[in-house]
């Protein structure tokens, strides 16, 4: 076992990778031979479009890794450290980008989908096995409501009655001709709205407060 720190660098873009072999097979002769980096990304690129810039065997090979990219992420910033890096593990601590934690949301929701889905097949949902029974006053209440009927008081129109055609063109009909308002515009000073065709003073604009 001859654990070895190294640097690499990718040609192409100019970032650079940290790492270290530490395993129980590790060798400095196995690097680019047998041992590509733990990082996929690098693994999925032309082996050429990286060169070496440094390889150390050390005993600490994994400790010296970790301190090594520790004092890059302080030196650089979090910003510039993802820009010219392609760590995003400073051994420990994931450093995460909108990228990835869009990535991990996605994959979140679909597991907690697959799991929810599961759980309904098998009749093991909380919705399942926490059924409220609703009361027949609560019941009685929702009929009425859908009926328009639950405050005759208040609004005696039944909404059934609202919803149909004879009902709509009246209303169309009644709003037609309706020239009030025609060419008016809000105006506002700050603290007042005023509606009006031309700036009703000094000092109002177009718009209105809640705009501001």
């Amino acid at each position: 076992m001859k654990p070895y720190f190294y640097k690499i660098q990718e040609i192409t873009t100019g970032r650079y990778y940290i790492g270290c072999q530490y395993g129980q097979r590790s060798d400095p002769s196995n690097f680019w031979n047998t041992y590509f980096t733990s990082n996929q990304y690098i693994k999925s690129q032309p082996k050429d479009n990286f060169k070496l810039i440094k390889l150390i065997q050390r005993d600490d090979a994994r400790n010296y890794e970790k301190r090594y990219l520790s004092r890059c992420y302080h030196i650089l910033g979090r910003e510039t450290f993802l820009q010219i890096m392609i760590n995003r593990n400073l051994a420990p601590g994931i450093l995460n980008t909108k990228e990835t934690i869009e990535k991990a949301n996605i994959k979140r929701r679909i597991s907690n989908k697959t799991a929810a889905l599961k759980r309904i097949e098998s009749g093991t949902h909380n919705f399942q096995l926490n059924k409220y029974p609703h009361s027949k006053e609560w019941l009685e209440k929702i009929k009425l409501r859908m009926n328009g009927d639950s405050n005759p008081g208040k609004n005696p129109k039944n909404i059934k009655k609202r919803l149909t055609d004879e009902y709509r063109k009246k209303q169309s009909d009644g709003a037609k001709g309706n020239t009030n308002v025609k060419g008016y515009r809000w105006w506002t000073n700050g603290e007042i709205n005023k509606r009006a065709k031309e700036c009703p003073a000094e000092g109002f604009y177009l718009g209105t407060k809640k705009s501001l």
